[in-house]
């Protein structure tokens, strides 16, 4: 456990106090500027409680027409058709595909890391929009995604920038080790590289069989999530359904909550052999940084990525801690001037639904790798 944790472990009890008296201030001080009766907090907390419960499914915010399809994945082409000068090299944008949905990169008209990329410049842009596991597809493994990413990136040119978030980060670096000559420039934002950085107990999972680690995290992911709550971040979760009590009289603001929980709470099935394999192979196993990626289209070397590489880490992410993050520039051989670090004052999912990362972070580092890309 690092210090982050540890200290997001001992802040726990005071974070949910606080957003309990806030949710609750807040809630009365509408009331009283309401003139509200009894009946009305009745119908407040019946609106309170719908929300909590609302399991509709996620949606995107902007009707990006879907270019091609596989099995696994939609290929949606978020361009610009009336750019004046669109860049030579499009760019793909990889969400992450860990048992949510893939509209976390446009979840809502404001809040929209698509958005955010084309108005920084990126005018040939697409991204991957990944299916929920079904009966054809729960067998599919590493290889298979991998070669969705390899097939996305020939109908786009052969050659393209590779965005990716969390899980997307590390599937676009096997990409780039593998394929190289067909990536352009390669970000990958809170994205585990190595995923023993920053978590000194990972290394006693060595000394218990794979399977049996695995098995255990599979339990645990699935238990948080047939409760409601992130297995990542649990407390946090508590404390956005506190913060909602001072939403009530707000339309706007708890249509925008309401979008936001209901991607969290989503559960999009990845397909099972792949999920299982991420287990052993990365958590447990972390065979990436140790060269033992073995895939259908040869070993995964990260050394073997030579082009510009952007890193993009939260300053407080519990998710991906940054060290996990940092580690790929140790493992790539572009050279240090090609090599870009964005430190963001965020969580996890600030980095890719967060007003500071969507209007600061984004649109700065799309102008330079569509600049790049002329």
């Amino acid at each position: 456990m690092n210090a982050l944790q540890t200290v997001a472990i001992a802040a726990a009890p005071f974070r949910l106090g606080a957003a309990a008296i806030a949710g609750w201030s807040t809630y009365l001080a509408t009331l009283s500027r309401r003139g509200a009766h009894p009946l009305d907090v009745a119908g407040d907390i019946a609106d309170w409680w719908r929300v909590l419960t609302d399991r509709e499914p996620p949606r995107w915010a902007h009707p990006w027409p879907v270019a091609h399809s596989w099995p696994l994945a939609r290929l949606r082409d978020c361009s610009d058709p009336d750019a004046p000068a669109p860049e030579a090299v499009p760019t793909l944008l990889l969400p992450p595909q860990s048992g949510s949905h893939s509209c976390i990169v446009d979840l809502s008209p404001d809040r929209s890391q698509v958005s955010a990329l084309r108005s920084g410049g990126l005018s040939r842009l697409y991204c991957l929009d990944w299916a929920p596991a079904g009966p054809v597809t729960d067998g599919a493994s590493l290889d298979d995604h991998l070669a969705v990413l390899a097939e996305a990136v020939e109908l786009l040119g052969g050659r393209v920038n590779l965005v990716g978030g969390s899980q997307g980060g590390w599937l676009a670096a096997m990409h780039a080790a593998l394929h190289p000559r067909t990536v352009h420039s390669l970000t990958v934002a809170g994205a585990p590289i190595d995923f023993h950085a920053d978590r000194p107990g990972a290394g006693a999972l060595e000394h218990v069989p794979r399977s049996v680690s695995a098995s255990v995290l599979n339990l645990w992911y699935d238990a948080s999530r047939l409760f409601g709550v992130l297995p990542t971040d649990p407390v946090s979760e508590v404390q956005r359904s506190l913060e909602l009590l001072g939403l009530l009289n707000d339309p706007d603001t708890l249509g925008q909550a309401i979008d936001e929980r209901r991607w969290f709470l989503w559960r999009q099935e990845i397909p099972a052999a792949f999920r299982t394999w991420i287990l052993e192979h990365l958590f447990v196993g972390n065979d990436l940084v140790a060269g033992a990626v073995t895939t259908a289209a040869g070993p995964v070397d990260l050394a073997a990525i030579e082009c510009p590489v952007h890193i993009v880490l939260g300053r407080h992410d519990l998710v991906v801690p940054p060290g996990q993050v940092l580690a790929l520039a140790d493992h790539v051989s572009t050279p240090a001037g090609d090599i870009t670090v964005h430190d963001v004052d965020a969580g996890h999912l600030g980095l890719f639904v967060g007003r500071r990362a969507l209007t600061e972070l984004w649109p700065r580092l799309a102008a330079g790798i569509a600049a790049h890309s002329r």
